[in-house]
């Protein structure tokens, strides 16, 4: 269940973080963090994820590891980990292991990408007990702190790989995408949630109207999805922010990624419209309170900031000038859309930057597995439509702003 994974992973973070004061008072650096989490899988398919050399992990960016076993060294396994088209290097060597129930390794940290360098002497610990209906992971990380972020960032890297390990596991014992059902209840539990708080921020009018323009956004992402033949895993609503479509596999090209960014806002440009037609025809308030709402957040989401969908278009518009270049517009954008979030007051979208600023600003030793980039009239096309799109919704509110 949705609610219970997220109530019991905030309680977590929260309670890691409040002991952080006193560790530092006490000057404490030595800290052992322990987690469980249920999964809705068999004990050996839940095995078979966690203890995996080789494994492709469910969630975006899609994130790959592919280690090897060194034949010169017993136990040490070498290799790399894929987020995206990133890749970092990563060593560990196995100390103990219980097949199908426990095992226990050492992040060797001189073979390591400096994003896994958390501490000294870090030890990492993985058990699974359960049966063949579900099971339950504990995981442990101990390490000596040698960094103040790095007591910030165990705890939540800790509840991002349960959350990638327990859908991954799920994933593979329903051998694909969950059902319709389930991909409608968690869609309505997470849109309730949503609902709930934009309630408590705007109140129930504001907050209704938000929820239909999140939906028709996300709806547009889902046509595009499954017209790139991407598999769709579901939408889910998220508090105080929005919405998002999840797709089971990342696009297959500059093209794909482009056009399932755009569809988002796109969609909703017939939607606004007709809002906008029947509101300049009508006169009523709330038909022109609801265009408004629905230009300013597809016309925000166009920004080109990462991770709002005119980011991911500025991506695929940039990938014919090179790997640096789309570097460089990913770390410029990702200060500009911080110094957004502060001037409008929304820490939620900051906290959003903050979490995925190390993918950014740590750089990796070689990209793998580039998505092909735009054709010349590829990018032309892409442009044309993003630029119209844009225009159309800055018209839009300023016709409507102040009416």
């Amino acid at each position: 269940m949705i609610l219970p994974a997220f109530l019991s992973n905030l309680l977590y973070l929260l309670a890691e973080f409040a002991r952080i004061p006193f560790d530092l008072l006490l000057g404490i650096k030595r800290r052992r963090y322990v987690a469980s989490y249920n999964v809705a899988a068999p004990k050996d398919i839940t095995w078979q994820v966690v203890s995996a050399n080789k494994i492709t992990l469910a969630g975006q960016p899609k994130i790959e590891i592919d280690t090897d076993a060194d034949p010169s060294r017993p136990g040490v396994f070498a290799g790399a980990v894929r987020m995206g088209d990133k890749q970092f290097s990563f060593a560990y060597r196995v100390l103990e292991m219980r097949v199908g129930e426990a095992m226990s390794l050492e992040i060797l940290q001189t073979e390591s990408d400096p994003i896994y360098r958390y501490g000294s002497d870090y030890v990492m610990a993985v058990a699974v007990t359960g049966d063949d209906q579900s099971s339950r992971v504990t995981t442990t990380h101990d390490l000596t702190h040698d960094r103040f972020l790095t007591r910030l960032l165990i705890p939540l890297s800790q509840v991002q790989s349960a959350t990638r390990l327990r859908n991954t596991a799920v994933e593979i014992a329903r051998d694909g995408n969950p059902p319709p059902t389930t991909r409608v209840r968690d869609a309505i539990i997470t849109g309730a949630l949503t609902f709930a708080s934009f309630f408590a921020l705007f109140g129930p009018s504001i907050a209704a109207m938000l929820i239909g323009v999140i939906l028709i956004h996300e709806l547009g992402h889902v046509l595009a999805m499954r017209w790139a033949g991407i598999p769709v895993k579901g939408i889910y609503f998220v508090p105080f922010f929005g919405g998002v479509a999840i797709g089971s596999s990342t696009a297959k090209s500059e093209v794909e990624r482009g056009l399932v960014a755009l569809m988002g806002p796109g969609l909703s440009l017939i939607s606004t419209a007709l809002l906008l037609f029947l509101s300049q025809q009508s006169n009523d308030p709330v038909l022109t309170r609801l265009a408004l709402l629905s230009a300013l957040l597809n016309g925000f989401n166009l920004l080109p900031i990462f991770p709002l969908d005119g980011g991911h278009i500025m991506q695929s518009l940039l990938s014919r000038a090179g790997a640096e270049s789309v570097r460089a517009f990913q770390v410029a954008a990702l200060f500009a859309g911080g110094a957004l979030s502060i001037w409008i007051g929304d820490y939620i979208l900051l906290a959003l930057f903050f979490i995925i600023a190390p993918s950014i600003l740590v750089k990796p030793q070689a990209s793998t597995r580039p998505l092909p980039p735009l054709s010349m009239i590829d990018t032309v096309w892409l442009a044309i439509g993003y630029g119209a799109t844009v225009t159309f919704y800055i018209l839009a509110i300023s016709k409507l702003w102040g009416t």
